[in-house]
């Protein structure tokens, strides 16, 4: 780091020429801004602001759970909400790993552009990123997202090199515009390889004579895991393609006919290679046959699926109005339980689904950032070879934004995902049928700003009827005891003093449900606290911009989602012995890191200390799921440099 510091340094110091290209020379756009006739006029984030949180466990308002390692599964801990219609998977641990078509970055350039991302841990997590995008003329645009994630274990491993996690993805997208901006087209290839190196988590012994409890398992590399060595893996592997279009039928964006089409190639496998020695982890789901129902000395369970998305309208922009209309249609095919030669019955299913939908979104000014906005989806017809009955989805949302004020409100009722419905394993298999799940959402947020103050109050209400859910059996089920409430207030807080800068977000979450028990299915913290304290000042005549402070995570203690390696499922837990030996219950944990961030013209870099409290006043570690530890203390630094020529 300090090598690199020098030469930019003198770069900087040396540097009397004009720069022609920068963060100036280029803009970029997603799918959804050329759908709405914004194009690809975004500015690329130069700020400095939080580089030391890269980590996915971040994301979600830094309040989700993983197995305590980087690249390993990752579930939102304070949300449930559905993002899209119709029959999905029901495989999503590792979506936050893939590059969505949807987040794809299309860019307009006037240089080649390329951005480097590296990130290193000391207990052997590490991460590469690489951008790269130019313009081959003032019309056609193509780019490339690489990304390596590799994590060692810091539990279980037998060898220093012994892996936790892996995964690749890629993407590879066009753009392209005619001259007169009537016809957009936008193209892209997605794929993502994942692999977890299931151990089951930490096994609680008695070998000294007494029982574990939860203070006892941070001994890392000397806790025990249920699984025996290299003996059980889990996979997942997508490819998407994606290719939007639109043309003008009308002059100035009044009228325009679109398509997109979007297919999906993914498969999902799980296999354990010992299951004589590993029998006694799947004695703790209940509906599970351990000795194995068609091969008792392993198990290969696979799924296969294929997922076609078309939709085709008509849109247009008139002044500050912009609508849309289409009609939508999604097949998905799902073909799984078949790696055990003849003996296994093969679970084939399908769904066939159509839509009609709508957008209006009017804007209260030129800039496009204030509006109000109503859309909705309806599916009118849908069949399928599991539930006979056809399973209507439908959407209906309102949206505002104006100045500092937010409001959403939104409808949901969607169908079970192909998981839920059915599956076969050498363990267990069955076959259901749900009602659909149905969420309503409410959302409303104002940003008070006064020269170095931000002041940022929020408050969520949700409600879910007819939940599903995976179970502490092994199997899914549903709740049909009416709705389940949530009540999430926030209070984000930003505050500057000279040189010294607090960021603050306080959540609470609140639970409820008219009858039965339904509260206990949503397993949150009821507190959750996220502070960011530091220093900045620039050094060196302006040329260094130098940060370094504090981030100070908490949450209040929970009984809390525990992981199934089996079904890549995160189920709902319950109540396992008391205090201390109830591993389900995650005590309550303050994680404060250390770092120093520093941006050097268009190279930014970070060193940091985690969990530098572990042990002060507090325990040796903290649980991200039950008996998965998180990270013990770690040096980890990172650099992303930008390139515009």
């Amino acid at each position: 780091m300090l090598g690199i510091f020098g030469s930019v340094q003198a770069q900087i110091l040396n540097d009397t020429t004009q720069q022609l290209y920068g963060y100036h020379s280029l803009r970029y756009g997603t799918e959804a801004d050329v759908f709405l006739n914004r194009g690809l006029k975004r500015e690329i984030d130069s700020s400095l602001a939080s580089i030391q949180r890269y980590g996915f466990i971040y994301k979600n308002s830094q309040f989700s759970q993983d197995l305590g390692n980087w690249a390993t599964p990752l579930k939102c801990v304070t949300s449930n909400l559905p993002n899209q219609l119709g029959v999905q998977t029901g495989f999503g641990v590792f979506d936050a790993y893939e590059y969505k078509a949807d987040d794809v970055k299309y860019f307009d350039t006037r240089s080649p552009y390329a951005e480097l991302k590296y990130y290193q841990g000391s207990r052997g997590q590490q991460s590469l990123d690489i951008a790269f995008s130019r313009n081959i003329n003032a019309q056609w645009n193509v780019g490339i997202d690489l990304r390596r994630i590799v994590s060692k274990k810091i539990v279980g491993y037998v060898q220093r090199n012994d892996r936790q996690a892996e995964n690749y993805a890629f993407d590879f997208y066009v753009s392209h515009h005619s001259k007169n901006n009537r016809y957009f087209l936008l193209a892209t290839f997605n794929y993502l390889e994942a692999h977890n190196f299931e151990t089951g988590g930490i096994r609680p012994d008695s070998t000294d004579g007494k029982a574990d409890d939860k203070n006892d398992l941070f001994e890392n590399q000397l806790e025990k895991v249920w699984f025996a060595y290299q003996s059980t893996r889990s996979l997942d592997k997508r490819y998407n393609y994606r290719v939007y279009q639109h043309y003008g039928i009308l002059p100035n964006q009044k009228l325009q006919v679109f398509y997109r089409f979007d297919y999906s190639y993914r498969v999902n496998r799980y296999n354990d290679n010992a299951l004589v020695s590993n029998d006694t982890f799947y004695t703790r789901f209940a509906d599970y046959n351990t000795k194995g129902v068609y091969s008792n000395t392993q198990i290969s369970d696979r799924s296969d699926f294929n997922l076609f998305d078309n939709r085709m309208g008509l849109k247009g922009s008139s002044g500050k109005l912009f609508y849309a209309a289409y009609l939508k249609s999604r097949y998905v095919k799902m073909r799984q339980g078949y790696d055990y030669r003849d003996s296994i019955p093969v679970l084939n299913s399908y769904t066939t689904e159509w839509y009609l939908a709508g957008q209006v979104r009017r804007y209260f000014d030129t800039t496009n950032t204030g509006y109000v906005e109503a859309l909705g989806e309806y599916g009118f017809e849908s069949k399928n070879n599991l539930n006979p009955d056809p399973k209507n989805n439908s959407m209906a949302a309102f949206n505002l934004k104006y100045k500092g004020f937010s409001a959403v409100a939104s409808m949901w009722a969607v169908s079970p995902t192909l998981l839920q419905s059915g599956y076969r394993s050498n363990l267990v298999s069955w076959d259901t049928s749900f009602n659909l799940q149905k969420t309503k959402h409410l959302f409303v947020q104002y940003a008070f700003t006064k020269r170095k103050v931000d002041i940022i109050p929020s408050i969520a209400y949700n409600s879910y009827s007819d939940l599903i859910y995976f179970t502490e059996a092994g199997t899914p089920t549903q709740y049909t005891d009416g709705a389940i409430m949530h009540i999430q207030p926030k209070l984000g807080l930003r505050f500057n003093l000279w040189k010294i800068h607090i960021y603050n977000e306080f959540q609470y979450n609140y639970k409820d449900s008219n009858k039965g028990n339904g509260k206990d299915i949503l397993q949150m913290p009821e507190y959750v606290n996220a502070t960011q304290l530091f220093i900045e000042a620039w050094l060196f005549k302006r040329a260094t911009l130098l940060q370094t402070g504090f981030d100070v995570f908490y949450k209040s203690s929970y009984r809390a989602n525990a992981y199934n390696p089996l079904l890549q499922q995160y189920y709902v837990t319950t109540q396992h012995g008391s205090g201390a030996s109830d591993f389900n219950y995650v005590n309550e944990y303050v994680v404060v890191d250390f770092f120093v961030n520093m941006q050097i013209r268009t190279a930014r870099l970070f060193i940091k200390m985690s969990n530098l409290a572990a042990g002060l006043g507090q325990p040796k570690g903290y649980f991200t799921t039950p008996y998965y530890t998180g990270i013990p203390r770690t040096v980890d630094f990172g650099i992303s440099w930008r390139f515009f020529d």
